[in-house]
């Protein structure tokens, strides 16, 4: 099933017109994101992106350090710390908290699949700095959500749970069981409880990001037509960006050297051969795609794509290693044989199949693709001020960086922790 806008599933239809009514196009808009910078510690280590690495099969990953009483967030109170533990708080934001357990099991997930790529003694490092990156994650989501709390009935709640609990079993389940790399809800529920945490705490995070992803969509001005003279003027400030270069499909038979005991002599015969049992149908009917090439080439062709019938799909110029068969693909009329061309690897016979010349995507046929980046361009735009407004008006604590406004979040999340 197709997840549809929560505005479709009536989630906040319960909330006694504490929202405006949900627009009707669907929304571009998810929860507030896992920040893209990494911190110097893991920098080419950890990529936010692709968190469903699988864990690698590598010993305990080194407990992570830290320290309740921390307020001003030193180097050097966190590397006196003691073991931290799933139940302490690590942030503190608008009235929220935020447990170790809530992010330890995805940092020590983390670790685990780049275990391979941190040496031993950056590995405390490692982990605090991952750690303190899924924390300032969370803020974003936990101001979003206190805000939402603060404006919403609280009898309402339990309406807004019902209506996601449909999304989440349907798209979370599935993604955390692949994550995981579990084959069933027990198995998942018995892994999640070996790390710390459980598919109920999995659930609550994902209400409070969704609810946060919707709750920011709503708050935003709905952004203003794009108008034919915007689109225009975007077009012609990246033309190139609209140039696209001669391409061509084609087809091979080949014959490679360390297949015929590097004997140049047998590789030219069976490659002549081929092209001479070829050549009468072909010529007779240049639009004749097959079978008798695709035949040939699946019996006795060297090539990579031998197994397909030796077609090979759309090929840019100048992207192939051989400049020999580039040259063909781009000087021979659509279904000509080419001659007998060497490669490093062997010979080749080439046929060209289609070819599309280089060019420029008119502006009638970009200004779709256009619009819509416009508008998405705009809608973030419009989401970051009304974030920016709630940032400034919260305040945070974390164990990294002592107590500070919403407002130095974004300073905060690509750096180091304070000193």
């Amino acid at each position: 099933m197709r997840y549809r806008p929560l505005c479709r599933l009536a989630l906040f239809g319960a909330l006694v017109g504490a929202v405006a009514e949900c627009a009707v196009g669907q929304s571009t808009f998810g929860p507030p994101p896992v920040p893209n910078a990494s911190p110097s510690a893991v920098r080419g280590i950890y990529d936010p992106s692709q968190t469903n690495n699988s864990p690698a099969n590598v010993t305990a990953p080194p407990q992570i350090q830290s320290q309740p009483t921390v307020r001003s967030g030193t180097e050097a109170d966190l590397a006196s710390a003691k073991p931290l533990e799933g139940g302490q708080i690590v942030a503190r934001i608008d009235g929220q908290i935020v447990l170790a357990s809530d992010v330890l099991w995805i940092v020590n997930l983390i670790l685990e699949a780049n275990a391979q790529q941190i040496p031993p003694n950056q590995r405390e490092e490692a982990a605090r700095a991952i750690l303190r990156q899924q924390v300032m994650g969370l803020i974003d989501t936990k101001v979003l959500y206190a805000d939402f709390r603060r404006k919403v009935p609280t009898e309402n709640m339990p309406k807004i749970e019902e209506n996601l609990n449909e999304p989440f079993e349907e798209m979370e389940i599935p993604r955390l069981s692949k994550m995981l790399e579990v084959s069933d809800r027990r198995e998942l529920e018995e892994v999640l409880h070996n790390r710390g945490t459980s598919l109920g705490d999995l659930r609550r995070q994902f209400y409070e990001r969704t609810i946060a992803g919707e709750w920011l969509r709503q708050m935003a001005p709905k952004p203003k037509t794009v108008t034919h003279e915007e689109m225009l003027a975007y077009y012609q400030s990246h033309e190139a960006e609209y140039d696209f270069p001669s391409q061509a499909t084609w087809e091979e038979l080949m014959i490679r050297f360390d297949q015929v005991g590097n004997d140049r002599a047998v590789a030219w015969r069976t490659i002549t051969e081929m092209g001479n049992a070829v050549w009468q149908q072909v010529m007779q009917n240049p639009q004749v795609r097959g079978p008798v090439m695709e035949e040939i080439a699946k019996a006795k062709s060297h090539g990579f794509t031998a197994s397909q019938g030796g077609a090979h799909d759309w090929t840019t110029k100048g992207a192939l290693r051989s400049t020999e068969i580039d040259e063909a693909l781009f000087s021979l009329e659509v279904g000509q044989l080419s001659d007998v061309i060497e490669s490093e690897l062997g010979f080749h016979i080439v046929r060209v199949l289609e070819r599309k010349e280089a060019g420029r995507t008119p502006f009638t046929e970009a200004q779709a693709d256009i619009r819509e980046t416009l508008e998405a361009e705009s809608k973030k735009d419009l989401v970051g001020v009304e974030m920016e407004k709630l940032r400034n008006k919260s305040r945070i604590w974390t164990i990294f960086d002592g107590e500070f406004r919403g407002s130095e979040i974004a300073s905060l999340k690509g750096g180091t922790a304070r000193r």
